[in-house]
């Protein structure tokens, strides 16, 4: 109940030395308290937690760790930044071979992203965080909590693979929950801000606005090198967007997951072009130990209003693209909350098939936790760092998803998930039904 004493003696006006045995004195004094005790309580039991400072609920928020297995919010308008370097105001790398400095210049970049869109650290809903060695993930968890405001329990997933830039040993990408006002108009215009940390016209942070929202799944198409399979992916990107009745600048953030990653920059600069004449919305770079030059890019958009849609959440793809079972081309996203979840492992288990099942187990707890289930997952991220972390993947989600409604998916091998001996980490969004 520590979470719930700090919040409620700090936050209702209860003072201090309550003494909750003299309960009788607290109904007759203090009966608004009372009642927020109570609902509090009941929060506590079924493993979640409400903010103070915003409208995120936690699910199973954990003091130790100072982040939750999943966070839940309503249909608000949600920030998403850039990838999020150790980089000073002209670009130069701090700290290069500091760990703590560069931990902490990173949380300070994105706390500069996220004011641009009227937000703060304390709304992060989720944290995905690249690190160069698995060795590091346990001072860079310890690093975050520290450095995060008190009483803020993001979600996290962490990625050990190849950084982006060179000299690197940390950088991070955020979601976070944004006020009303940082959106300027309802429709296809997004409101970026200036990028932060380059010369370029580049956004640090994007909105996407409350209402219709669309998650395009990973695509990625061949070429002769890496820059022309980049190129091709985005034009079918593109062509998607366009299906759905959106453009470029409906979208809030691409995610390019390439090999090798030594090429970053110019497969960004690739991705830049497609956003001509605008702004260039946020792009975040992920190593995939895959044969060489192959690209798989995901995005995620606004998209304007079809006020005849029956149904709150819709699975389907373009009539050019298969729709498979166990993965959608894209979900489409009319109403309801979200639900982020951390990175969930799979440890527990004699074999690497009951571990996943264990894993998909916590998944269940989660979705109940926080009225969801496996009908409104709408986006996974799958993270294995050995064969046998995929293999145990696809043996088991069979049996949890729905066949007609799975989630827009990335099936993404790394180098680590974090956790020595854990070969399989695995993120999902899902919408939380009105």
């Amino acid at each position: 109940m520590t979470i719930l004493k700090r919040s409620v003696y700090g936050g209702f006006g209860c003072p201090s030395g309550v003494n909750f045995n003299r309960i009788k004195w607290v109904t007759l004094h203090y009966p608004l308290v009372f009642l927020m005790v109570f609902l509090g309580l009941i929060l506590e039991s079924k493993g979640q937690f409400q903010s103070k400072t915003s409208d995120i609920n936690y699910i199973e928020p954990n003091e130790e760790t100072g982040t939750s297995l999943g966070t839940v919010v309503g249909d608000v308008p949600l920030a998403f930044t850039d990838q999020i370097f150790p980089f000073d105001a002209n670009g130069s790398l701090v700290g290069s071979s500091d760990l703590k400095v560069q931990v902490t210049q990173v949380i300070k970049n994105m706390e500069e992203a996220l004011e641009a869109a009227d937000t703060d650290l304390s709304k992060l809903l989720r944290l995905n965080v690249y690190l160069q060695k698995e060795e590091h993930s346990k001072p860079v968890r310890e690093l975050i909590k520290e450095l995060l405001p008190e009483g803020a329990f993001p979600a996290i997933t962490l990625i050990v693979a190849n950084q982006a830039r060179e000299q690197v040993l940390v950088s991070m990408d955020g979601i976070a929950v944004a006020p009303m006002t940082s959106v300027t108009s309802r429709g296809v215009n997004l409101p970026f801000s200036k990028g932060l940390f380059e010369k370029t016209n580049r956004a640090a942070v994007a909105v996407l606005p409350a209402g219709r929202k669309v998650f395009i799944a990973g695509q990625a198409e061949p070429g002769k090198d890496l820059l022309e399979a980049s190129d091709k992916t985005m034009q079918n990107l593109f062509a998607t967007l366009a299906y759905i009745g959106a453009s470029a600048s409906d979208v809030v953030q691409v995610k390019a997951f390439i090999n090798p990653i030594g090429d970053a920059a110019a497969v960004e600069e690739v991705i830049a072009a497609f956003f001509r004449g605008q702004q260039v919305p946020p792009i975040v770079m992920v190593e995939w130990l895959v044969e060489e030059n192959k690209a798989e890019i995901e995005l995620v958009a606004s998209a304007p209003e079809h006020y005849n849609d029956k149904e709150a959440v819709s699975y389907y793809a373009p009539p050019w693209m298969i729709q498979a079972t166990t993965y959608s081309r894209i979900v489409d996203i009319k109403k309801g909350g979200l639900l982020f979840t951390s990175g969930l492992y799979a440890a527990e288990g004699k074999n690497e098939e009951e571990k996943a099942r264990n894993m998909f187990a916590t998944l269940s707890r989660i979705l109940e936790k926080a009225g969801s289930n496996y009908d409104h997952l709408v986006k996974a991220s799958y993270y294995p760092s050995h064969e046998k972390g995929r293999e145990s993947l696809m043996k088991v989600r069979t049996a949890f998803y729905n066949p007609e409604r799975p989630p827009v998916a990335s099936l993404i091998r790394i180098q680590g998930t974090g956790r020595e001996g854990i070969y399989l980490n695995v993120d999902m969004v899902a919408v939380v039904p009105e």
